[in-house]
């Protein structure tokens, strides 16, 4: 929340015209809008979904969660998102609300087959350590029968260029004998890459 701090605009007018009084309040300006930044803060980390660094530490410990240095801001956030959100007993609208709260409304498919004892989850998660915290949070609520198929697809979009540079390399080789009675191939190769090729056999009598 950002609010301008003017405190020379709060005096009478007849007041605002001595330079003294001006100048005391226009020092304290800095003060009262540190004070006015740390109250937003406050406000700020009374939610999960905007508290900053230190709120989510706060929610973290009453949870009992450890996050670890890979852990982004946005990653804990989740995390806290999804534990915050217990209430007993589990059912399957519970787990719904929770699989849209970790991944989105539209992020995931849930395939029900209870007959088989088995469910099968397809999601898109790509921020650190979310798969563990959806495995924690299907670990906790199926029950112990149940079988749950998981896969996570993160789908990928690149751009770019590859430069390729290409050489020739020509090698000969020659065998000199001075023995008539022998006859002696010389076989060479080349080791290329593009597309010119060049091999000498050479064979000296």
């Amino acid at each position: 929340m950002i609010r301008e701090i003017d405190l020379v605009s709060y005096l009478p007018p007849f007041m605002a015209q001595y330079k003294e009084i001006r100048a005391a309040l226009e020092a304290e300006n800095p003060e009262f809008k540190i004070l006015w930044e740390a109250a937003s803060r406050t406000l700020y980390n009374e939610f999960i979904e905007t508290a900053d660094e230190s709120g989510i530490a706060r929610f973290e410990t009453i949870l009992k969660i450890f996050p670890s240095k890979e852990d982004t801001l946005a990653s804990r956030r989740k995390k806290v998102q999804t534990r915050w959100i217990s209430v007993l007993p589990y059912t399957e609208r519970m787990l719904l609300e929770k699989l849209v709260v970790l991944c989105g409304s539209h992020n995931f498919t849930l395939v029900k087959k209870y007959e088989c004892y088995r469910i099968e989850l397809g999601v898109s998660l790509e921020l650190y350590g979310q798969v563990e915290e959806l495995e924690h949070m299907i670990g906790v609520m199926l029950p112990c029968n149940m079988v749950a198929v998981i896969q996570n697809t993160i789908n990928i979009e690149t751009e770019g260029s590859a430069d390729i540079a290409t050489g020739v390399c020509f090698v000969e080789c020659f065998l000199v004998t001075n023995d008539s009675r022998e006859k002696t191939e010389v076989n060479g190769s080349a080791l290329y890459g593009g597309s010119f090729v060049n091999t000498a056999h050479v064979t000296i009598i």
